[in-house]
């Protein structure tokens, strides 16, 4: 296993789009099942330090999406009736822009960190 966090935390944003879907069926939750798939076979096969430029490339692609996501959350929230559930704030795109950004931004510092760089190397 080259990446046993991103292994983890695929595993968990999988398992939540499956809740999810079967909870509250939407076309959008096999985007969520995805991602996390992505993630799982990522972390598993590849690891983040092997293909540096990828891995900062794709870490500006989910800061901006993530920035999206959270902008057009931020304009829904005034609209909500009520409070959500514990379910429902994971179900809402405010939770998985920041998350997307939050990850987007361990991508970048995994491709352009020396002691992640060093240790991969010392892998090989």
């Amino acid at each position: 296993m080259r990446a046993p966090l991103t292994f983890v935390v695929g595993l968990v944003v999988t398992l939540l789009g499956i809740v999810l879907m079967v909870l509250a069926p939407s076309p959008l939750r096999t985007v969520t099942i995805a991602v996390g798939l992505f993630f799982v076979v990522f972390g598993w096969f590849v690891g983040w330090t092997r293909h540096r430029g990828f891995t900062i490339l794709l870490g500006h692609l989910a800061v901006t999406a993530g920035c999206l996501m959270t902008a057009y959350a931020l304009y829904q929230l005034p609209g909500m009736a009520r409070a959500p559930t514990l379910l429902e704030v994971l179900d809402l795109p405010l939770f998985w822009g920041l998350f997307t950004v939050c990850g987007g931004i361990c991508m970048i510092q995994h491709g352009t960190c020396a002691c992640c760089i060093r240790r991969q190397e010392q892998k090989l």
